[in-house]
């Protein structure tokens, strides 16, 4: 029996065993449910395909790990989300208000919510989440070191004053970004290496039940959950599969109800869709996700600018768009992604600054000091993680900078290898990565150019350091919201003129879902980072 036979009869044998699963818990239908007249009935499991079978933690105050977010919809809750406009929706925070000078947010909390322990819910967790969790947050690290104080004055106030303004602030509080934490559960203990990280107590609409390592995760109905009489299923099961074509052909033979496909994939999902048995729901306001390409500005000829420029030139981000998004993808216009409405100023233009000009790039390099000689003009090394869809934007650049007559080396490696190549041992000339920006630059944009001398992976790996664009990003992230564009404007054009990242492409993003569950439109409203938390969607009984 080959590979590819040997792994889809060890899937089909493992969502055998989670189906037997949803089975059982299907039979939990209460007694006096009601029958299928368009409202509500509870039972049922939805059964969602992960990309992964080594989550390392579940709490993501602690990671960034996607399949680990996806779960986090589930059983983590926050004070606010966002709708699939992008408007800001209170959560656990009924309402919030914000200071004159922008230095203090109230956040009035709801009442009688309880922990999926049934321990009740106060500020002082949210204190407690704050001060013991925000170092181990990725995205907090602007808003720690301007925390002046945070206090919870009466159980349902949470009051955090900050030294200095910062525009997103509410942005660090989405529930995604933030997920609140029990402070019973983790007082006194060490929060790095606690149990609840992967066994998790938390707010949302489904408590941890068990994991089945390499197989599944299980989270079932929260009787605690602020939002009753939801959820109406009895649980989610994610079953955890490594390989993209085998969660698409899970979802295609009835096995999982979910899966987000690779944009790769997306025209074969729509493809499969059209057979009825489910849809491909695109999602509006998507967190961008932007395929990059870092240079390490400590090696010659990376160092040059002109290079930088040249190298820009050379690249058909149409091509890319079409051959590896295929179409389902748009040049990247400059460092501020479109989704940010407000902020992004569509005068930087990167499709006509940089347009593709095999022409001009020669000349860049000509005038650089790297002429042609003997049909060549430098080598580098291009690094890259060896899965889509980074392989294949990679492939097309290596091509197109090898026309220029450059000797590109591809270092196609695992996604460890790289991350330490890139971030920890900087051994790199350029690499390809796709980063996610979240909802504000402050959370995943500022991240790709402000100046950072650590090895945190995903954070500035190219030695870029302006002090000129550091005053520009920190004076647009504590600008007035109604001022903050024309700071990312400067940012914008600083960047387009120094270039230690080029920004390709901006895809888009699906997801794929049955259609026996009803109430779905309520369930995929939202935008960002958020995924189905599975609340709001119900079975019929004739389909349970």
């Amino acid at each position: 029996m080959d590979t590819a036979k040997r792994s889809d009869a060890w899937t089909m044998q493992r969502l055998g065993a989670i189906s037997l699963l949803a089975g059982a818990s299907s039979l939990l239908l209460s007694a006096g449910a009601q029958a299928d007249d368009g409202k509500p009935v509870p039972g049922g499991t939805v059964i969602a395909a992960l990309n992964s079978t080594t989550i390392p933690n579940l709490n993501t105050q602690m990671t960034s790990s996607v399949p680990a977010l996806f779960a986090a919809d589930v059983w983590a809750d926050g004070l606010m989300t966002y709708d699939r406009e992008a408007n800001r929706v209170p959560r656990l925070a009924k309402s919030w208000t914000i200071s004159e000078d922008g230095k203090t947010y109230t956040f009035n909390l709801r009442e009688g919510v309880k922990w999926s322990d049934g321990k009740p819910f106060s500020a002082a967790d949210v204190v407690f989440t704050l001060e013991n969790f925000g170092k181990f947050n990725t995205y907090l690290t602007k808003l720690m070191p301007l925390v002046e104080k945070a206090s919870a004055p009466d159980d349902k106030t949470f009051v955090l004053t900050l030294k200095q303004p910062l525009t997103a602030t509410l942005d660090l509080f989405d529930k995604e970004v933030f997920p609140l934490m029990p402070k019973h559960v983790y007082e006194g203990k060490d929060i790095a290496t606690h149990p609840a990280n992967i066994a998790p107590v938390g707010l949302g609409p489904f408590k941890f039940d068990k994991w089945v390592s390499g197989q599944s995760i299980t989270f079932v109905r929260n009787p605690h959950y602020w939002e009753a009489p939801k959820p109406y299923l009895d649980s989610v099961i994610f079953a955890l599969i490594p390989n993209p074509q085998q969660r698409l052909n899970a979802i295609v033979n009835g096995e999982v109800n979910w899966f987000r496909p690779e944009v790769v994939q997306v025209p074969a999902t729509q493809q499969a869709a059209k057979r009825g048995s489910f849809r491909v729901v695109p999602i509006v306001t998507n967190a961008p996700e932007t395929a990059v390409i870092d240079f390490n500005l400590r090696r010659s000829p990376m160092n040059n600018v002109k290079v930088r420029q040249a190298l820009f030139h050379a690249i058909d981000r149409q091509r890319i768009v079409r051959d590896v998004y295929q179409g389902l993808a748009e040049t990247a216009k400059n460092a501020i992604p479109t989704q940010f409405k407000n902020l992004h100023d569509p005068s930087v233009n990167y499709d006509t600054m940089y347009a593709y000009d095999p022409k001009r790039a020669a000349q860049l390099l000509d005038e650089a000091g790297f002429p042609l000689k003997d049909g060549k003009r430098f080598a580098l090394e291009l690094a890259v993680i060896s899965a889509a869809p980074y392989d294949a934007v990679a492939q097309v650049v290596q091509a197109q900078w090898t026309a220029l007559g450059i000797d590109v080396k591809l270092s196609a490696l695992d996604q460890q290898i790289w991350t330490n190549k890139v971030y920890t041992q900087h051994d790199f000339d350029a690499s390809i990565i796709s980063l996610t920006g979240r909802s504000n630059p402050v959370l995943g944009v500022d991240r790709s150019f402000v100046c950072n001398e650590t090895s945190v992976p995903y954070a500035n790996p190219t030695s870029y350091c302006n002090p000129e664009f550091d005053k520009v990003a920190a004076n647009a992230a504590s600008a007035p919201a109604d001022q903050q564009k024309a700071h990312y404007k400067i940012y914008a054009e600083i960047i387009a003129r120094d270039l230690n990242q080029l920004a390709l492409t901006n895809s888009r993003v699906f997801e794929a879902v049955t259609n026996n569950f009803k109430n779905l439109d309520a369930q995929f409203n939202f935008s960002f980072n958020t995924h189905p938390n599975w609340a709001e969607a119900w079975l019929p009984k004739d389909k349970q």
